[in-house]
C-alpha cells in the first residue's frame, strides 16, 4: 500500500486571514406580527357574529323574512371589521410593551478576506490538450 493514497497526518495550516473588526451598540426585542393580530381579530369577530346572529335569530318570536346567511353576511361586515380593529389595537399594545424592555447591547461586526485559494504543486496547464 502506497503512502501516497492517505492524507498527510500533519494538516497543513491554512493562511491566516486578514480580519477587521468593528464594535456596533443593537437593541435587541421583540416585535409582534401585526398581520398575525389583524388576522386573528378578524377572524375573531366573525366567530362572535356567528353566534350572536344564531343566539338573537329568533328572540321575538316573529317569523322573519331574511335567512340566517343573509344576516350573518351584513353583520359579519361590521364584525369583521371591528374585530380586525380591535387586533391591530392589541398589537401596537404589545409593540409598545416590547418596546420598553428592549435590551441594548454591543455587537462586534468581523469582515472576513480571504485569501485566494492555491495548491501548492498544482500545475497550471494539463497534458491532455488537443492541436
Amino acid at each position: 500500500m502506497s503512502n501516497t493514497d492517505r492524507p498527510d497526518d500533519q494538516p497543513v495550516p491554512a493562511p491566516a486571514p486578514n480580519a477587521v473588526s468593528t464594535s456596533d451598540e443593537v437593541t435587541i426585542r421583540r416585535a409582534p406580527k401585526f398581520g398575525v393580530f389583524i388576522v386573528g381579530g378578524a377572524v375573531l369577530g366573525f366567530i362572535a357574529t356567528l353566534i350572536v346572529v344564531s343566539l338573537t335569530m329568533n328572540l321575538g318570536g316573529q317569523q322573519e323574512e331574511s335567512s340566517f346567511g343573509s344576516l350573518v353576511g351584513y353583520f359579519s361586515l361590521w364584525g369583521v371589521t371591528i374585530g380586525a380593529f380591535v387586533g391591530a389595537v392589541v398589537a401596537v399594545v404589545f409593540d409598545r410593551v416590547f418596546a420598553r424592555r428592549a435590551a441594548r447591547l454591543t455587537a462586534e461586526r468581523v469582515e472576513v478576506e480571504l485569501p485566494p485559494e492555491t495548491v501548492e504543486g498544482e500545475i497550471d496547464e494539463h497534458g491532455d490538450q488537443r492541436p
